[in-house]
């Protein structure tokens, strides 16, 4: 179904569920048979407002149904949406707004005023689209688009949390891709209804929960609330069936009362290493519930490697899994390709991987294959594990100090629920090491002896020289740590 693009799938979808919910919102519901003609109606509004065949437009519009169907209408007239996130003040959007060169901007009334700010003199002024949501939307005469795979649906940006954003190129190609793989992976019939918690620019939701959603026909539930303070109660009462959420969130609902959720089967986790500790709770807790730990990147549209958990095995830290279908991960060192099990830089190729960046429109590839920027190792068996990140490493004068290994061996002692690492400036060595921990409700924290834990467990030149005691680690809307306003913090 949905052979070729973004809006044949809609369209199938459509014809085989018209009555069928497709999304629940704030601003209302829809079947798939009013989700289309609102779609055609949104696309009809674009190009009364200037959009043509081939330009971009920008979108800056709150979390509900016209900020989800926009991909759908940019796809059936030919243009690509630039999804700028709500969580980026208005000179970030200003950059990217200089880099995309949108047409026309979009925005609803939440946003117009920041979108105006940001876009200045450099792109024009924000139009409104309306998305009507009663099923009385009559599309326009829409131009007749030829489906091509590889045209670019959406701009995204990558989180920059080690560096600038990157504005990735999002085809329907490598969506549908993405959502069949998911199918394959996941056990999900006709009828799914997912809960929506992250945002909806981020490429997550584009690739495990629209994509795949679509696919069986089920439906994506658009919550005013999004916090996982009773977010269990909130799943009970829609009849959820699938989450897919970063670990920062499920740590909180790990926090939360237990509330029995019936309905609930698959939880999909990833941008983020999940907290032993959350995923054991949520496994006791919820025992019909599958927990998949997904790792992926932006420029893979999104998913790459899949690990269910097993609350009677868990896996070894830092193991996301095997790829997914169609999909293949080697390790580089300097001279090339490395054997099993040896160190290197993870690299990915495949048919998701070809949508390239804004800059790069064929994708920044070597010999085939997409860099990822984090160190691991590749199993015989295809059995991937993370070490690091290529850009998180710490220059310990003569020593390269692992974040992520420190960070593990912080979140194994007493007292500590979450952990990050990041590098502070010294004189003499370059960079030392500086560590933030969110204490527990439990246990009173000895930062001493946690110093003394990572010189046992991973060498005195591991050892934070400042650790600082938060409530919460900082985070962007896609639940990566913002580890640069960790480093202000601490110097």
């Amino acid at each position: 179904m949905g052979e070729g693009s973004l809006d044949a799938l809609l369209r199938a979808a459509a014809a085989r569920w018209p009555d069928r919910p497709a999304v629940e919102s704030p601003a209302g519901s829809l079947t798939y048979a009013e989700l289309d003609a609102a779609v055609s109606a949104a696309a009809g509004g674009l190009l009364a407002a200037g959009a043509r065949p081939g330009d971009r437009v920008a979108f800056a519009l709150s979390a509900d149904a016209p900020l989800y169907a926009a991909p759908f209408a940019c796809a059936r007239i030919g243009v690509t949406a630039l999804l700028l996130p709500a969580s980026l003040p208005p000179p970030r959007w200003a950059a990217l707004l200089a880099r995309a060169g949108p047409a026309l901007c979009v925005a609803d009334d939440a946003h117009a005023d920041r979108l105006r700010a940001a876009a200045g003199d450099a792109a024009p002024a924000p139009a409104r689209v309306a998305l009507p949501l009663d099923g009385s939307a009559r599309p326009g005469d829409l131009p007749a688009v030829p489906a091509d795979p590889d045209r670019a649906v959406a701009l995204v940006a990558t989180s920059g949390t080690t560096g600038h954003p990157t504005i990735v190129r999002l085809t329907s190609r490598g969506l549908l891709h993405v959502g069949r793989a998911y199918l394959e992976l996941l056990t999900l019939g006709e009828g799914e209804r997912s809960l929506v918690v992250m945002p909806l620019t981020y490429i997550g939701v584009l690739s495990t929960q629209t994509m795949t959603i679509i696919l069986v026909g089920g439906c994506n539930v658009l919550p005013a609330d999004t916090r996982p303070a009773g977010a269990l109660a909130r799943m009970a009462a829609h009849r959820i069936t699938l989450l897919d959420a970063v670990p920062a969130w499920l740590t909180l609902l790990a926090r939360e009362d237990p509330v029995d959720v019936p309905t609930w089967r698959t939880l999909v986790h990833g941008g983020a290493p999940m907290p032993p500790a959350t995923a054991r709770t949520l496994a006791a807790r919820h025992p019909r519930v599958a927990l998949y730990d997904v790792w992926g990147l932006t420029e893979a549209h999104g998913p790459v490697t899949a690990l269910r958990y097993d609350p009677a095995r868990p896996a070894p830290p830092g193991t996301v899994g095997r790829p997914l279908a169609g999909l293949r991960v080697r390790a580089r060192g300097a001279g090339g390709p490395l054997p099993p099990g040896v160190t290197g830089e993870l690299e990915v190729a495949g048919p998701t991987v070809t949508g390239g960046t804004l800059d790069a429109p064929g994708g920044a590839l070597r010999e085939g294959w997409l860099p990822t920027g984090d160190l691991g190792t590749v199993a015989a068996d295809g059995t991937v594990r993370i070490t690091d990140r290529t850009k998180d490493l710490i220059l310990r004068g003569g020593a390269n100090v692992s974040s992520r290994e420190v960070e593990r061996v912080l979140c194994t002692a007493p007292g500590v629920d979450d952990a990050a690492v990041f590098p502070v400036p010294d004189v003499l060595g370059g960079e030392a090491v500086g560590a933030a921990v969110v204490p527990g409700l439990a246990a009173a924290l000895d930062l001493n002896a946690l110093r003394r834990l990572v010189a046992e467990r991973v060498g005195v030149h591991a050892v934070p020289r400042r650790i600082l005691c938060v409530d919460a680690l900082p985070r962007n809307a896609t639940g990566k740590v913002d580890k640069r306003a960790l480093r202000a913090a601490a110097t």
